[in-house]
């Protein structure tokens, strides 16, 4: 058995656990490796990295967790078909049955599993070093708080598998809410324990599980926690000091905000300063071994939006620009408002881009455009290589717009698919157009830490300007002025701090970046904003499935009908309540 047949076993063991259906259950494990094997150094080792190799599968593919967290919101809507287009607009089609949901839970627990055979087994591991062990013990616990407090985010009550299982399971339950953060909080506090593992970025290689990763999982946790039923008195305090103490150790941990907003996901560049961890997409076998399609980043083709209607050439798209995939829209909400002032706030143009070049020479081509209610038509020619695009964001005159030779698409111009790019995944270093890319995902950056800190302090009753919720918030607000001379505009005082204005900060800090669905339900805001802002319209389209359909149900992912369906013993496994029971 070779090196990449062994990792790619050990990041889908167990075969045998509980999310399987009939025929799922009856599979054997035909493989020389047992999960003994997890108390040598080398199997140990093996099995962690088939781990990290498995969060590509949540992240990568053009079914990932993206589906169930970027769109369906304030920020986007999906434009595509299947479960992307079901989930993202809440269309009657969005069923327990669904494929990815299922396809979501199992990966989950397939990895949930891995990491209980490391710890118990791990425990015993013997030709090692203490301080060795205690870290890859660390490691795997971290990333069974992380897969355990995604799966409570997304469905509440679940299965709660404390141990490693090998065995065919016929019978399950969903274990309180409660019982899951209080098991993910035990998992955190041992990775957050001095020593256990490395202080930060700088003492490891790029994308390992660092402590001051594990810290900034920790405060988003008790902060999640504290909106929840199963909030303790206690947790947005502990929020509060896990992520000002973080912020405040830049020195001990390496970890820094970057200078200028928009490097930090400019490509090449993904192993910032910023970043506290990442999915590295990579060959190096520390990280696991790429196979095949769920380890591959699409997340470079789905927010490239048809930028071929206005770059002069009617169909050739550029390597630079990305592949035309345009599964995510915007709404008129997050192009028309959410970034504010977009002159002063550098992060609207640090998210979207601007500017295209010709890829051919054009000539005497119409540009029809709208000013208000008013339609008008501009002749455009251009040269190959010269500017031929040009996106705004913001409305113009008619004067304003016939005084280019380019093509100019203002925000009452966006169409569906013409709309801008969202940048922060594209990869111009791919060879071919249709290359999928190897960048690196950025998962947690430090600049949310900023923001967990302000929300738990408006949470604690403190807006303040020095040491509260406005002091966090302009923290960034400062680095995101386009010009020195900006920085005063931008700064808010304590009596701008409200829920709905961290959100939207939020979206301006981190749009896009595969946060924002689980943004909305941890502050009960999902369903009232969709409401108010899950459309797109303009002169050109009309689409307002969001904020049509969304239910007070959807505020919980459903559980899947094949998890229910595999549970042939004991009490039936239940489904949500409210809706999702009645599918």
């Amino acid at each position: 058995m070779t090196m990449k047949n062994i990792i790619c076993l050990l990041a889908c063991l167990p075969l045998l656990f509980v999310t399987g259906c009939a025929d799922f259950l009856e599979e054997e494990n035909h493989s020389k490796m047992t999960p003994e094997s997890f108390n040598t150094p080398q199997g140990f080792e093996l099995g962690l990295n088939g781990v990290y190799g498995g969060m590509r599968a949540f992240y990568g593919p053009i079914s990932a967790i993206h589906m169930l967290t970027v769109t369906g919101t304030d920020e986007f809507y999906s434009r595509a078909s299947g479960d992307i287009y079901n989930f993202g607009n809440y269309t009657a089609n969005f069923k327990p049955s669904s494929d990815y949901i299922y396809s979501y839970w199992r990966s989950s627990y397939t990895l949930i599993n891995t990491c209980n055979g490391l710890v118990h087994f791990g425990e015993d591991m013997t030709g090692i070093t203490e301080t060795k062990k205690t870290t890859m013990l660390a490691e795997a616990r971290f990333f069974r708080a992380l897969l355990y407090f995604r799966l409570v985010q997304f469905f509440g009550d679940v299965t709660l598998n404390r141990t490693y299982n090998d065995g065919i399971v016929k019978e399950a339950k969903r274990d309180p809410m409660a019982d899951v953060y209080d098991f993910v909080i035990e998992d955190l506090l041992y990775c957050t324990t001095p020593g256990n593992l490395p202080a930060g970025p700088k003492d490891t290689d790029p994308g390992r599980v660092t402590q001051a990763l594990a810290r900034h999982l920790l405060a988003k946790v008790y902060l999640t926690r504290g909106w929840s039923s199963a909030s303790q008195s206690t947790d947005f305090q502990h929020a509060y000091e896990i992520a000002t103490e973080l912020i405040q150790d830049s020195g001990q941990t390496g970890v820094a905000l970057m200078s200028r907003y928009a490097d930090i996901h400019k490509p090449g560049n993904e192993n910032n300063q910023e970043i506290l961890y990442n999915v590295q997409m990579t060959d190096d076998p520390i990280y696991g071994v790429p196979q095949a399609d769920a380890n591959i980043n699409h997340l470079c083709h789905v927010f490239v939006g048809g930028y071929f209607n206005f770059n002069g050439s009617g169909n050739v798209q550029q390597i630079e620009d990305g592949r035309v995939y345009a599964r995510y829209h915007g709404t008129s909400w997050l192009y028309n408002e959410a970034f504010g002032d977009i002159n002063k706030d550098s992060r609207y143009y640090g998210t979207f881009q601007s500017e295209w070049t010709a890829p051919v020479d054009f000539q005497n081509k119409t540009h029809e455009f709208y000013v208000g209610n008013n339609k008008y038509a501009a002749v455009r020619s251009g040269t190959k290589g010269d500017l031929a695009g040009f996106l705004p964001g913001k409305n113009m005159t008619k004067e304003e717009i016939e005084a280019t030779n380019y093509y100019i698409l203002t925000p009452e111009n966006y169409t569906d698919p013409s709309f801008p790019t969202m940048t922060k995944f594209v990869d111009p270093n791919r060879a071919s157009l249709s290359f999928d890319s190897q960048r690196s995902i950025i998962v947690y950056r430090l600049a949310e830490t900023y923001l967990i800190a302000a929300e738990a302090a408006f949470k604690l009753g403190n807006n303040s300007t020095s040491n509260g919720a406005a002091y966090y918030i302009n923290e960034l607000r400062k680095r995101a002025a386009s010009k020195e001379e900006y920085i005063d505009d931008l700064m808010i005082t304590a009596a701008d701090i409200t829920i709905d204005y961290i959100l939207d900060e939020r979206t301006r800090e981190l749009c896009g970046e595969q946060l924002r669905w689980l943004d909305l339900v941890r502050t009960q805001k999902l369903v009232e904003r969709v409401r108010k802002y899950g459309f797109f319209t303009t002169k050109w389209t009309n689409h307002t499935l969001p904020k049509d359909n969304i239910q007070d149900f959807h505020v919980l992912r459903p559980i899947p009908q094949k998890q229910i369906e595999s549970v042939i013993a004991g009490d039936p496994y239940p489904q949500q309540s409210g809706g999702w029971d009645r599918m």
